[in-house]
């Protein structure tokens, strides 16, 4: 033969391209594109037909029009054509070209069939494996970007083919090898049985099911636990017997995690909603009792206000009157007996105050140690012989910041409350310590060193309600006629005053631990003033203004002021005694009230100290914001009598 050529047919089954052909010596290529139909209607016919075009001599057996011209243009005088059909349609063409006409034998004719044969053959072959190695690119860049495994279980051999990815998911090395005994050895044994029904059934030629599993793995090398969702198929011969199972193999452990913890959402939601309720029901109710003490607080602080200037002339001139000793024995004796009466309600209008966190405090430098070892013989002596009164207070305790009067009453309150609560006897401890302060802390003060002085007794103790309205005013477990019922809330407003807390606990039959906190004081204690007959003797001596809106008030006062020595002038407010200082008059001292309508008397000490440095000045006050007081003005609290202010009279005079 002088040439032997193979073509590619188009989809329209006309057009083809010899892209390469073998050439005798001689012989031109007959590569090139060419339209089947040009070749006549013989030609075209057979290949579209699927059969083999046998010509012994094209210029005997073709016409002009039966493509005479299309095969002598390419030297062609005697051919065997041979066609693939595919799918009912003409794909390719392989054909023997001879340059003269030939009587093609039909050894001949069959030897270039067998060839032309085992060349589909080859082509397809060849075809077939260029397109698995495509689809096996493709699948394994879709299997390495989509965090895919795949798996092949051969049957028939018993071996298992895992990519590195699923080898991962069974806690594996990738260079490792693998066989069936691995994965059943990594199965999580809650799920195994589960995996291998499924697996069961999925070679089962009767049921051929779809492996669809999620099971747990534990790591062979790190013994973690994952969940993989696996998915498969047998594949099955003729005869019904499974050859292998094939499929994929997906980490799901952040799925499951999800749909655990949704699981538990939906658990426990209820719970989570009556708990919300609760708490946001707590914390209204706790709103609800805020509002109500703050409430409280501006009532009792007003009305408090009120009877202090009521007592102080009350309480002026019952002393005065028992000092001087008016009346017979009878009348001395009512006296007396009114005179405790004032000191009662004095004592009921402090509580009130120190309730309404309004009472006038002087904080100092308190010795806490010093203070409470005092107060203990005293607290032993009301307490009776059915009581042990343990006093622990370290010598050595750092000093806090308090109004050393206030919490010595403070301190008495809770150790009458320890007394009446053991009425059988008992034990009563009155202890104090430093202790730091952290976040969340019972006391929920700000975090930092406090002094803590607890009175903790083994008495009957306090259930949750009574323990929740302890610190109500006028709240009282004693009885009627047996308690005021401000002894805690007193002690609560001294704490709150103070920037301190109060803590209570408390349980039926085990007892009671009152705590209050008190902020540390960074300098040494301050010595408290003692008041005697001697001070009370000594006295400045001049012209003292006194400055007060209530006339009883300035009354009593006056009195007593005329007593110690002093010529009183007296301003019924602020504006008043500026205009008297303002005409030249001298004054030795001003005794002034502080809450007065306009003018105050903490601005009225504040201008005179401006026009008249050095003058001595003592401040009245039965009532006071913190804001509205100068701290280093003296301070004298309503109602008094004459022996207190003529104590603070010789402290100012001291100090001046």
């Amino acid at each position: 033969m002088s040439r032997c050529a193979y073509a590619d047919v188009d989809v329209d089954n006309d057009r083809f391209w010899i892209r390469s052909d073998y050439n005798a010596a001689g012989i031109q290529s007959s590569a090139g594109t060419y339209s089947l139909d040009l070749f006549g209607p013989r030609a075209a016919a057979d290949m579209r037909e699927g059969r083999t075009l046998i010509v012994h001599d094209v210029g005997a057996e073709l016409g002009p029009s039966e493509g005479l011209e299309m095969f002598r243009g390419i030297g062609v005088d005697a051919i065997i054509c041979c066609p693939l059909v595919k799918n009912g349609r003409l794909t390719a063409m392989m054909a023997v070209h001879q340059d003269q006409p030939r009587d093609w034998l039909p050894s001949e004719v069959m030897l270039v069939r067998e060839v032309v044969e085992r060349c589909w053959a080859h082509v397809e072959r060849v075809g077939a494996e260029m397109r698995m190695r495509e689809s096996e690119e493709r699948l394994r860049l879709a299997v390495e970007h989509a965090d895919i495994g795949f798996w092949d279980v051969d049957i028939v051999h018993d071996t298992l083919i895992w990519p590195p990815r699923t080898k991962a998911m069974f806690g594996i090395q990738a260079d490792v090898p693998v066989t069936i005994q691995d994965f059943y050895d990594g199965l999580h044994p809650h799920d195994r049985d589960a995996t291998i029904e499924a697996f069961t059934a999925a070679i089962d030629p009767e049921r051929r099911a779809l492996y669809d599993v999620d099971y747990r793995t534990i790591g062979r090398d790190d013994g973690m636990i994952r969940w993989v969702a696996a998915k498969g198929r047998g594949v099955f011969d003729a005869a019904g017997r499974c050859l292998r199972v094939t499929g994929t193999a997906v980490e799901v452990t952040a799925r499951k995690e999800a749909e655990e913890g949704l699981r538990e959402l939906n658990a426990t939601l209820e719970g989570r909603i009556a708990n919300a309720i609760a708490e946001r029901e707590e914390v209204q109710a706790a709103l609800r009792q805020s509002q109500k003490m703050e409430a409280m607080g501006q009532l009792t602080g007003g009305v408090a206000h009120d009877f202090n200037n009521l007592l102080t002339p009350i309480v002026g001139t019952l002393d005065m009157l028992q000092r001087r000793g008016v009346g017979g024995e009878r009348e001395q004796r009512l006296i007396s007996g009114a005179v405790q009466s004032a000191d009662r309600a004095r004592t009921l209008v402090q509580r009130l105050l120190a309730f309404a966190r309004r009472q006038p405090l002087q904080p100092v430098s308190v010795d806490v140690a010093k203070l409470v070892n005092g107060m203990g013989d005293l607290v032993a002596s009301t307490t009776g012989p059915q009581i042990r009164v343990v006093v622990d207070a370290p010598p050595d305790l750092p000093a806090a910041i308090a109004d050393p009067n206030q919490l010595e009453m403070a301190l008495l309150n809770l150790s009458v409350n320890a007394r009446d609560a053991m009425p059988e006897g008992g034990t009563m401890r009155i202890s104090a310590c430093t202790e730091w302060v952290s976040r969340d802390h019972r006391s929920r003060l700000p975090t930092g060193d406090y002094l803590c002085l607890s009175v903790a007794d083994t008495g009957i103790g306090m259930d949750a309600p009574t323990l929740a309205r302890a610190v109500e005013p006028f709240f009282s477990t004693k009885g009627v006629g047996k308690g005021t019922g401000l002894g805690l809330s007193m002690v609560h407003g001294l704490a709150s005053q103070l920037n301190g807390a109060l803590t209570i606990q408390s349980s039926p039959g085990l007892g009671t631990n009152v705590e209050l906190w008190l902020p540390r004081s960074m300098t040494l204690p301050t010595s408290a003033a003692r008041i005697d007959d001697a001070q009370e003797r000594h006295s400045l001596r001049g012209i003292a203004l006194l400055v007060d809106d209530e006339e009883l008030v300035r009354a009593s006062t006056s009195y007593m002021l005329a007593d110690l020595g002093y010529r009183v002038i007296e301003a019924s407010s602020g504006e008043e005694a500026l205009q008297l200082l303002g005409t030249g008059q001298h004054v030795d001292l001003i005794v002034t009230d502080h809450l007065m309508p306009g003018i105050s008397g903490t601005d009225l000490a504040r201008r005179v100290r401006n026009a008249r440095p050095g003058t001595a000045i003592l401040l009245v006050s039965g009532y006071a914001e913190h804001e509205g007081l100068d701290p280093d003005l003296p301070r004298l609290t309503k109602p008094f009598r004459k022996s207190e202010l003529a104590a603070s009279l010789s402290q100012l005079g001291k100090t001046s």
